[in-house]
């Protein structure tokens, strides 16, 4: 069990380097694919989703891939608006749906989108700044 743990670990880490190294497009859908995995298994965990992908979790996934789209173009101007389309449209859904979907599972669909795909995203962001490829590794 250790051992399988420690390999694990080491490829995960030679990856994680080569994709922060090599920066752009490969850390950007890198970390856009982390994200949608990681917000898969938070909606796991909270009840977001069931045997079948919900309305609520593809929303959240679009609120992702949103704000993903908006930081390589100009997150400064772009990158909170993605935020808050996001949380619209997830409320677009919980109202629309209402005894469909709790009030849990919408704040853990709206956590998803900003815990784990925007806070991953500064890894992005980072590696963009200049001289970020040494900030970062």
């Amino acid at each position: 069990m250790f051992k399988t743990r420690l390999i694990s670990g080491i490829v995960l880490v030679i990856i994680a380097l080569a994709t922060i190294i090599s920066g752009s497009w490969i850390l950007f859908f890198t970390l856009l694919a982390v994200s949608l995995i990681g917000m898969r298994e938070l909606y796991n965990v909270m009840k977001v989703s069931n045997e079948h992908i919900t309305v609520l979790e593809l929303v959240g996934y679009l609120g992702a891939v949103l704000y993903y789209i908006a930081i390589k173009f100009d997150f400064g101007n772009f990158g909170m608006m993605a935020v808050i389309v996001s949380m619209i449209l997830i409320l677009f859904v919980y109202v629309f749906g209402y005894p469909k979907y709790h009030a849990e599972q919408v704040m853990a669909a709206f956590f998803g989108v900003v815990y784990v795909a925007v806070m991953l995203s500064f890894i992005y962001l980072t590696r963009n700044l200049p001289d970020g490829k040494f900030l970062v590794c």
